[in-house]
């Protein structure tokens, strides 16, 4: 016995000229109102991620020197705008950044000593560690007026991105963290401070949002984000 199987008029598949052009418009309106807002979101997330490498920096910087007795720097290429990147006290770079083409590396970590007495200098055979630089991401502050993040005992004027301070209280970019994991400013002639000597932070900016990364004098780190909102540094 066969069966018939009836198969059923649905109606005409697929799109209709009308409608194909409705879905593209629609579609270009919402790319072209999404578009700024998803490049702002990214250009937020490496400012984050900026500040959050700095802080790491530092804590690796405590925890090696407390782990391997030698004293560790870490030093900061923060300048003022025009100004070429900071180095160390005897004018060496802080290492070719591959994420820059070349240039220097906004943040290295240092073991000072190890191929020699520490100097507080980057000598060739030394351990040393980048950290890589972030697209749209400066030093300083944009949006924040200037305002000392929380708990930054350094000096008052940042606007080159960094409020550490050698013992005498002049402007270094760099702090050293003694084998007891406490940090210490030092000079150019390698003169370290003690305990207190230290504290400091570095701000870095966007353009549209200010992060502070503040190490305190007795070694802790936190980082602080602006709020427009409230005029004021929050964690």
């Amino acid at each position: 016995m066969r069966t018939r199987t009836r198969i059923r008029d649905t109606g005409k598949a697929g799109f209709t000229l009308v409608e194909a052009m409705i879905v593209v418009a629609i579609v270009g309106i919402v790319a072209a109102v999404g578009t700024p807002a998803l490049s702002g979101f990214f250009i937020d997330m490496r400012a984050r991620s900026a500040a959050r490498s700095t802080a790491d920096a530092l804590r690796i910087a405590r925890a090696e020197a407390i782990r391997s007795g030698f004293p560790y720097i870490v030093y900061f290429s923060a300048a003022p705008s025009g100004d070429p990147p900071a180095t160390d006290p005897a004018g060496t770079a802080l290492g070719a950044d591959p994420a820059t083409g070349g240039g220097p590396f906004p943040v290295l970590i240092l073991r000072d000593g190890g191929v020699g007495a520490p100097n507080c200098l980057i000598d060739a055979g030394e351990v040393q560690q980048g950290i890589h630089a972030q697209r749209d991401v400066a030093w300083g502050s944009t949006v924040s007026g200037g305002v000392a993040a929380p708990g930054d005992t350094g000096l008052a004027d940042h606007s080159s991105g960094s409020s550490f301070s050698t013992p005498a209280g002049a402007a270094t970019t760099w702090v050293s963290f003694a084998p007891n994991g406490v940090p210490v400013g030092f000079d150019a002639a390698c003169n370290t401070g003690g305990v207190g000597s230290g504290g400091g932070a570095i701000y870095l900016t966007n353009g549209r949002r200010d992060y502070a990364v503040v190490l305190s004098p007795l070694g802790v780190v936190r980082v602080h984000i602006w709020n427009q909102g409230t005029g004021q540094w929050t964690n």
